[in-house]
């Protein structure tokens, strides 16, 4: 009888798009998928551009300055628990997989409520609040890499798998998108983009000095959606988007340098590509500092220079940046296989079926 796995897991592509790479090894199994998340939100929206179906759970997340929503989330999250405890009773899967985020909590919190093991997976040096929360009620923790200073209790659950990718990243195309937007063959392609909202502060330090980027590179800048800028509809030498789905690997492919935050799933994924990057990570401001680590950790194994958000405002670093890395464009790159591509995704999928409950096992 077919496995019925649950996945969960959201709020930006970081999340999303590995636990998809998850869920594609899970298919290959033969596996029943459905995926837990907020109805409207990018993991519904691309949990069924990937045909799985979504079972709606509402959820909020701590905001890391002073917002009214802090006061209410306590009630969201457990509007959220009581919502996916519901749903497990009605889809009633045999283990859930978790990517991490506050979309998960409520999930992951039902599974242990309802007996459905529970596998998390962290992609940072350190567990992020949800999966610390997550953590004591998991089965087992999946890590992307050795993460020392586990506490005994969490070690025994641990096991390094390495980060998911893209389950279709070895597959690019880029002169289809090339053809597709029309950018001429010649200057190198620099690739701009911040994940699936977008970056203002980056949006606006490009736009400054997008006269003096187009002098070296065709620009695609993937800026966010509602970031278009109406005054650059049809500049030579641009082309704004909002987003990308399945054209984004072409975009990876084609760019011969990127711009971008520091996301432990865009570093993988850079890496794999042996793209060249100038990294703008988020500040411990609006985050728990994770990708600082990130880039800093990339910064001694990988061609890229690190720019602090703090220091970009006029733009002005990030294009001696990207005029510092010119001289590194050009080169032959390895390209993924396959097989390699997908290891990652195998090994946690294999591992996840094997934490499911036997089949006719009630949920009390």
């Amino acid at each position: 009888m077919k496995k019925k796995i649950g996945i969960t897991g959201g709020a930006s592509a970081g999340h999303v798009v590995p636990a998809l790479a998850v869920a594609a090894e899970l298919r290959r199994a033969e596996c029943d998928l459905v995926y837990f998340g907020r109805a409207g939100s990018i993991e519904a929206d691309l949990a069924a551009n990937a045909g799985i179906r979504v079972a709606a759970v509402p959820s909020a997340g701590l905001q890391r300055f002073r917002s009214w929503s802090n006061v209410t989330m306590p009630l969201t999250v457990a509007r959220g628990v009581f919502a996916a405890w519901r749903a497990m009773r009605r889809e009633r899967p045999d283990v859930v997989f978790s990517k991490g985020s506050y979309v998960s909590v409520p999930v992951g919190i039902a599974s242990w409520l309802n007996r459905i093991p529970l596998a998390i997976h962290e992609s940072d040096h350190t567990l992020g609040l949800a999966n610390r929360i997550l953590a004591r009620f998991a089965t087992t923790v999946f890590l992307a890499e050795v993460t020392p200073g586990l506490p005994q209790w969490l070690k025994r659950k641990a096991i390094v798998t390495g980060l998911p990718l893209r389950d279709d990243l070895a597959d690019g195309r880029p002169e289809n998108l090339r053809a597709h937007l029309g950018i001429p063959t010649g200057p190198p392609v620099l690739l701009v983009f911040c994940g699936s909202s977008g970056s203002r502060r980056v949006n606006e330090a490009v736009r400054r000095q997008l006269g003096d980027l187009k002098r070296h590179f065709s620009v695609i800048h993937i800026c966010g959606r509602g970031n278009l800028d109406p005054a650059l509809p049809s500049t030579p030498g641009y082309w704004q988007l909002e987003y990308l789905h399945d054209d984004m690997v072409d975009a990876l492919w084609l760019a011969d340098l990127v711009i971008g935050r520091a996301g432990a799933t865009t570093l993988a994924e850079l890496e794999a590509l042996s793209k060249p990057a100038v990294l703008v990570p988020l500040p411990a401001s609006v985050s728990r500092g994770d990708q600082l680590d990130n880039a800093k950790a990339y910064a001694q194994r990988a061609t890229c220079i690190v720019v602090a958000d703090e220091e970009m405002a006029d733009g002005k670093p990030l294009l001696r940046a990207c005029e510092q890395l010119l001289p590194a464009l050009g080169g032959t790159r390895r390209l993924p296989s396959p097989d390699a591509v997908r290891d990652a995704a195998r090994d946690i999928a294999d591992r996840t079926v094997a934490l499911a409950r036997p089949r006719g096992r009630h949920a009390r």
